[in-house]
């Protein structure tokens, strides 16, 4: 049985090795590259898009002040309650109430942290969605310019040398006979840029390794 089988897979082997001849339409694919990072850095509108989501969770932010505010008051009076209650040198009675007034604020503190604490998840969860958002948004504008650098320069496949790994790149080596769409994407994309608008520096821009896939 063993015999059988190793004449078969020797030919394809082979046959791997000596190579399969590829269809004429698949040897005259032409590829592109894109540095979609680049493109958001770039692009008038991600700094303008990122100050969004900052105004978003500084204005939630403050929301929290007061209650936070309640709860530290909180947690002076109970230290101050709990340091009455034992006072030896106050008699029994005002200690025993103190100690009744500490039970209280201690309850009403451990309300107002769990009232917190539910705030403030709920106020991540809304600056993450609109973080979301706005990278979705950014990205799908920056792919529409993509597609039509893609379409004017007659390319079939364009890949991303952003997106991909730094210790695991796919892409090895781009020599200057594949073309690099970055420049005209970036032209594009701010040919509409108001006079003052800026390209933001490079760690502003949002980093969209699974959104831009």
């Amino acid at each position: 049985m063993k015999t059988r089988h190793i004449f078969p897979i020797a030919l394809l082997t082979g046959a791997l090795l000596l190579g399969v001849s590829m269809p004429a339409d698949a040897q005259n694919i032409k590829i592109g590259v894109v540095d979609m990072q680049e493109c958001l850095n770039q692009f008038y509108k991600t700094p303008i898009e990122l100050k969004k989501v900052t105004d978003l969770a500084t204005e939630k932010t403050k929301e929290l002040d007061g209650r936070r505010a309640d709860y530290e008051s909180m947690t002076k009076k109970a230290a101050e309650l709990d340091a009455r209650a034992r006072d030896t040198s106050l008699g029994a009675e005002p200690r025993q109430q103190a100690l009744g007034e500490l039970q209280q604020v201690l309850q009403e503190r451990a309300a107002k942290g769990q009232e917190i604490a539910a705030a403030e998840q709920k106020i991540r969860a809304e600056i993450l969605e609109a973080r979301q958002k706005m990278e979705t948004s950014l990205v799908e504008l920056v792919r529409e310019q993509v597609d039509a650098a893609t379409t004017q320069q007659g390319l079939d496949l364009v890949f991303d040398k952003s997106f991909l790994p730094k210790a695991n790149k796919v892409i090895v080596f781009t020599s200057k006979n594949v073309p690099d769409v970055t420049g005209s994407v970036v032209a594009a994309l701010n040919k509409d840029a108001p006079p003052a608008a800026a390209a933001p520096a490079a760690p502003a821009a949002p980093s969209t390794g699974e959104s831009g896939n």
